[in-house]
């Protein structure tokens, strides 16, 4: 009997022994924003842990555990930092907010590498497109990319997306793996 007890304690303790995975928590700026807040939600229960494991093993670095506080509202979307809530447009279509989720978390991802004044999206760049297409597929990669080109402010996102993928899958993996030898964790 005490052997079973104790196996079976065993067998509800799992998390002690293994990292934890990232926590996110989606909170809508206002009740208008409750059913994109609840979407958000249901993408990371649905792939969060995959997000996870694919971004921390194209990157060779870890995710914090969290928990991350995410606003959904209806505005720029924000990575945030260490306390600093994330911020996730509410109005985009599923699969964009399947796209920005990866695209912010990679900005969170390195941000302990790059000052805060850092343009990273040619960084990020070299892992969010690989990332999509081992989540959700090279078409759904394709489509987001064309919808991140699409945008305007301060980053030039279409000449990005153009030099980055202009690169191999292996000569965007040997890129940002020169990018992590020059940028030690700060």
């Amino acid at each position: 009997m005490r052997f079973g007890l104790l196996a079976s304690i065993g067998l509800c303790v799992p998390a002690l022994g293994q990292a934890q995975s990232l926590q996110l928590d989606f909170a809508a700026e206002s009740d208008a924003f409750g059913d994109a807040a609840a979407e958000y939600r249901s993408i990371w229960q649905a792939d969060g842990e995959r997000i996870v494991e694919v971004m921390e093993r194209l990157t060779g670095l870890e995710f914090e555990a969290g928990p991350v506080r995410v606003i959904v509202h209806e505005g720029i979307s924000f990575s945030g930092y260490r306390d600093i809530p994330m911020r996730m447009r509410a109005s985009y279509s599923r699969s964009t907010k399947q796209a920005t989720l990866v695209h912010e978390l990679a900005h969170r991802l390195i941000s302990e590498r790059v000052p805060g004044s850092f343009e990273d999206h040619p960084i990020i760049f070299l892992f969010v497109y690989d990332a999509w297409v081992e989540l959700w597929g090279r078409e759904f990669a394709h489509r987001e990319v064309e919808v991140e080109s699409a945008r305007r402010g301060p980053s030039n996102y279409a000449g990005t997306w153009q030099s980055v993928l202009a690169l191999s899958a292996d000569e965007r993996a040997q890129r940002f793996q020169q990018f992590l030898r020059e940028h030690p964790q700060r």
